[in-house]
């Protein structure tokens, strides 16, 4: 969880791509975003990006993002930041649903013929723990 609570003040949402054996859930819904960076969604991913601004800037004060350390290199690419969008828009819509987790998350990538163009779509299972 980032520092900056100026931009999520909200509890933190765990997300896995594997299930939670050690700790019991229940299962809520699946969760589901998608986002690119053509044509009418491009306008969607640019706000979703400057929603996200503070958040960027937390992990590059952290340490964790930029040139010193590459965990997040959010001055490369549009697909990077939409891969980190992707995941804290997942995050809302579990919260939304009471959730504590997201569990089993698949992202699916598909890059158009001229390498620039993408679309991307994350989906989960929200659970609850109980």
């Amino acid at each position: 969880m980032l520092n900056n609570q100026s931009w999520n003040a909200e509890k933190e949402i765990l997300l896995t791509t594997m299930d939670l054996n050690h700790k019991p859930y229940e299962i809520i819904g699946l969760v589901y975003f998608q986002v690119s960076n053509r044509g009418v969604f491009s306008n969607q991913l640019g706000k979703l990006m400057k929603k996200y601004e503070p958040a960027f800037e937390a992990l590059k004060e952290q340490g964790l993002a930029g040139q010193t350390r590459r965990v997040w290199d959010f001055t490369q690419t549009d697909l990077e930041k939409a891969f980190f969008v992707s995941q804290e828009e997942l995050k809302e819509r579990a919260r939304t649903l009471g959730a504590d987790a997201i569990i089993g998350i698949k992202e699916d990538t598909d890059i158009l013929a001229n390498e620039i163009d993408f679309s991307m779509q994350m989906y989960g299972t929200a659970v609850r723990f109980i």
